[in-house]
């Protein structure tokens, strides 16, 4: 819902606790763990997407730096402050959220410059705008692609009825009851929306764990570092971390699960419209941008994470909710003021909020163009 593995985060000293799991190694399923554990709903299918001219291409002799069809893409809270110390953070007297590092403004005292202003609603809470390319690259280019692809013409989500499940006690079971009814709705919601603009890509597929489990990005044990939730483009599943999610998250606070997990499909939506493979050829032209890069990445997803909630508004329903809705937005997830400019990959807690609240806000696909925007937005 943190650090996208292989984009520059420095070796691990010994004696320091991670912060984030270590790179995933791409590998065949072991022979002893049989076949791969089969995800709530969807096909575990592999992806091809078309080739950018003159560019390597989705996973193709990838240099190792840059991952390839395997990489996944990772959502955790802001690291905690050095001395450990577990923060808890009060909003309006009435939201909680434990373990999530330290308190940070909210993502609407970040403001945008030069992008479009998309005309507000009564009541609004944070930004709406809507990036526009500052560059004209050459057409069919991966830049092309990542700053006109047409997902960004696929418009909003339709209204959908799509209650909460309650999360009870936060256990295995109760989580997997909200999970499955959320990624029902996840896929109704986007599967119409990516058929507009001629993808129609099988659903993605979603574990929920509390236990080590095998997948087609590595091995992981639960509540390791501090990643809440990943997608692994190898095979299309989304995977969240039961044990890790009641650490960050009471189970009465039932936003953080709501954006995480629309998070990680939001990471899908970026792989079955070749956003994260033109990021990648981009970077084998660019690699000093990637930790720039890593940051419009992950915002993007988020930014997606609040398209989709807006559809959920009425229903879920958020209505009333709206100052809980954008606390836990810029408080969080993502990185704190005071992660080293080098490990910054996911973009500040308060830029998360930004983005998650300007795709509510905008309600549309065109509100999450993260690499048409302006550097100030996406710090």
């Amino acid at each position: 819902m943190s650090n996208t593995y292989g984009y520059g985060a420095p070796p691990e000293q010994p004696g320091q606790h991670p912060a984030v799991l270590p790179p995933p190694q791409a590998a065949p399923w072991p022979q002893q763990y049989g076949t791969p554990q089969q995800p709530y709903g969807g096909q575990q299918q592999q992806y091809v997407p078309q080739q950018f001219p003159g560019q390597q291409y989705a996973g193709q002799q990838w240099p190792q730096q840059y991952g390839g069809h395997n990489q996944f893409n990772s959502f955790g809270p802001p690291p905690r402050k050095s001395n450990g110390i577990r923060l808890t953070l009060i909003a309006l007297g009435v939201f909680l959220v434990v373990g999530v590092g330290l308190a940070v403004v909210v993502g609407t005292a970040l403001r945008p410059s030069d992008d479009s202003v998309a005309s507000g609603r009564p009541g609004q809470i944070g930004p709406s705008v809507v990036p526009s390319p500052t560059t004209n690259p050459p057409e069919g280019s991966a830049e092309d692609h990542l700053v006109n692809a047409p997902i960004f013409g696929a418009g909003a989500l339709s209204e959908m009825s799509c209650k909460a499940e309650n999360l009870g006690d936060g256990s295995l079971a109760a989580q997997k009851r909200y999970y499955e009814k959320l990624f029902k709705c996840l896929n109704d919601g986007w599967r119409p929306v990516l058929s507009k603009v001629g993808i129609n890509k099988p659903d993605p597929g979603l574990v929920v764990f509390d236990k080590p489990v095998v997948t087609a990005c590595g091995n992981f044990k639960p509540k390791s570092g501090r990643v809440l939730a990943f997608y692994c483009y190898g095979n299309n599943v989304m995977y969240t971390d039961v044990l890790q999610m009641q650490s960050a998250f009471g189970p009465k606070e039932d936003l953080g699960f709501l954006m995480v997990i629309a998070h990680e499909y939001g990471h899908h939506i970026q792989g079955v419209s070749d956003l994260f493979y033109a990021r990648q050829a981009y970077l084998q032209d660019h690699p000093t941008e990637k930790l720039d890069s890593s940051r419009r990445n992950e915002l993007q997803a988020s930014c997606f994470a609040g398209v989709f909630s807006r559809s959920i508004e009425k229903s879920y329903p958020l209505t009333g909710r709206m100052e809980e809705f954008d606390f836990t937005a810029s408080n969080s997830f993502g990185d704190s003021p005071d992660t080293p400019a080098e490990e910054r990959t996911h973009g500040l807690a308060t830029s998360q909020g930004f983005w998650i609240m300007n795709g509510f806000n905008v309600g549309e696909t065109k509100a999450c163009n993260t690499f048409a925007a302006q550097p100030d937005i996406v710090r």
